[in-house]
């Protein structure tokens, strides 16, 4: 458990450098352009990083479930979203509605168990979810939309 949140911590903070990163980058670049060069860059440091710990690529597995690529799609989409709306509404606005967003997706995913396990959604876990919500709307609403 407490690998996770330090993990959690670390992929939020990773979320908002690569944001900052992406926004500059789209920036210059056409959004869907910069979305397959951090990529690249990402598909480069992956490889290398399998190859140095030989875990080797594990193909049969993803012929197995090859709809797991599909996170890969997704990724370029998000990369190329968050390009344009970094830009669009700046970096903090951006995070905040897209943290929220994220929460009520996740939500949904979680509580149909279309993942396999449905984690029912209690009274504390809305107020929370509300004060997110809430808290976005305080930070998209003060910044440069």
């Amino acid at each position: 458990m407490r690998l996770a949140m330090l993990a959690a911590v670390a992929a939020g903070t990773l979320i908002a450098v690569q944001s900052a990163i992406i926004g500059a980058f789209g920036a210059r670049l056409h959004p869907f352009v910069a979305s397959t060069w951090v990529h690249v860059g990402g598909l480069i440091f992956a490889v290398v990083g399998v190859l140095v710990a030989r875990l080797g690529f594990q193909a049969d597995v993803v012929r197995q479930t090859p709809w797991g690529l599909l996170a890969g799609v997704a990724g370029v989409l998000l990369v190329a979203c968050v390009a344009i709306a970094v830009g669009g509404v700046g970096l903090a606005s951006a995070l905040a509605i897209i943290t929220g967003v994220q929460l009520l997706v996740g939500f949904a995913i979680e509580s149909s168990g279309i993942l396999g396990r449905a984690v029912a959604i209690d009274p504390v876990r809305v107020g929370g979810a509300l004060l997110i919500v809430a808290g976005v709307y305080l930070v998209a609403s003060r910044g440069p939309i």
